[in-house]
Order: C-alpha cells, then structure tokens, then sequence
C-alpha cells in the first residue's frame, strides 16, 4: 500500500514513521532541508522517538519535493501542513485579544481561524487537484486546521474526492469523559472507544 503524507512538521512526520514500517510512504514537503535530512534518516524534529525510529527502524520511508512522486498511486493521502510560522501563529491569536476578542482556539474559529484559513486554504486547494490528477480514488485524511474549511475545500475542488477531518482532540475529549465518568460518576469505562463523540464544526 502506498501513502503519501502532505507535511514534514511533527505530526505529519511522526504518521509517516509509523507507517512507513509496513506501508510503502512518500511524504512531501516544499522545504528542502528537511527532504533531505529526512532522505539521510535524520530528524528535521527534534524529537527522541523520531530520531530512533529514522535510524534504528527498517522504514520504507522516501521524502520528496515532487507532488506528482508523492501523491501518484497513493491509496491513502494524510494531509498536515502548517504554512507560515510560529510567529504568524502566536499573532493569530494575540492580534484580536488587543481588540477584545478573547479565542479558546486561534487556529479554528473567530479572526484567528479566519487569518490561518487565508493562509492554509491554497495550499489545501492545490493538494486537491494533485490527488483528483493523481490519485483519485485515494482515502484522504485531514488534520490541518482550520479542519472543516480545509475539508470544504478539498470537497469544493474535488467533489468526488473520499476525505474527512481528524482531529486529536476528539480523542482528547474522549480520554477526558473516562476520567471523569471514573472519578466523579464511579462508572468505569474500560476504553475511551466506547465513548461516542459526535464533532460539530463551527
């Protein structure tokens, strides 16, 4: 099976260690550097567990700056970009708090989700029509914010396009609702699956 993965950022490149042990993976990423760290089996991340798995694990991991190489044949596609800088990100949501407007999440709703989606959305548009070219019957997993905006617009682009959002923090919720079923309810839940979370984007 292959699997292209759209970003080199920690949570695109930690997907694509995982499965590069028993799938065939390309990720694609525009910053040279870190295609050619990641060829060399070294970390653009640093991050322990990262690191070991590029040297230690037999992956059949390849990094790439060619779209086409990534995205052609793929059978699943897992999209996590982060376009422009931490910095841009930092003011997404301390611009507003100047003029008032207090976010619970800068990177998803209110001016902060709007000025990221300004960002993100192109770059969403044009992996849209590298998986509608090559490979269009591709699974399509998510998990760039602003989620459903970015899960529009691959819609919009590509309407027969097999893709949803994923976010970690369904499963966040999910942990959360064990502990406290457990420690204020007394009810165990042996596992966080069996709590049922129905997201809602806003």
């Amino acid at each position: 099976m292959k699997i292209a993965v759209a970003g080199t950022g920690y949570v695109g490149l930690s997907i694509a260690t995982l499965l590069a042990q028993h799938n065939e993976v390309v990720a694609v990423d525009i910053v040279p550097e870190k295609v050619n760290m990641i060829n060399r089996k070294s970390s653009p991340i640093k991050d322990k567990e990262i690191e070991e798995y590029l040297i230690q694990k037999k992956l059949n991991l390849k990094a790439t700056l060619d779209a086409e190489e990534a995205y052609k044949g793929a059978d699943f596609v897992v999209i996590s970009i982060l376009p422009g800088t931490f910095d841009e990100m930092e003011s997404d949501v301390h611009v507003p708090e100047k003029y008032g407007i207090y976010q619970s999440v800068g990177d998803t709703s209110g001016p902060g989700g709007i000025i990221r989606a300004l960002r993100t959305l192109p770059m969403i548009e044009y992996i849209a029509k590298c998986i509608k070219e090559f490979c269009p019957d591709a699974w399509v997993i998510n998990y760039t914010n602003p989620m459903t905006l970015c899960v529009k617009t691959l819609y919009r682009v590509f309407p027969e396009i097999k893709a949803f959002g994923c976010c970690h923090e369904v499963f966040g919720t999910q942990k959360l609702l064990v502990s406290a079923l457990e420690e204020i309810c007394g009810i165990e839940v042996p596992h966080r699956n069996l709590i049922k979370v129905t997201p809602v984007g806003v």
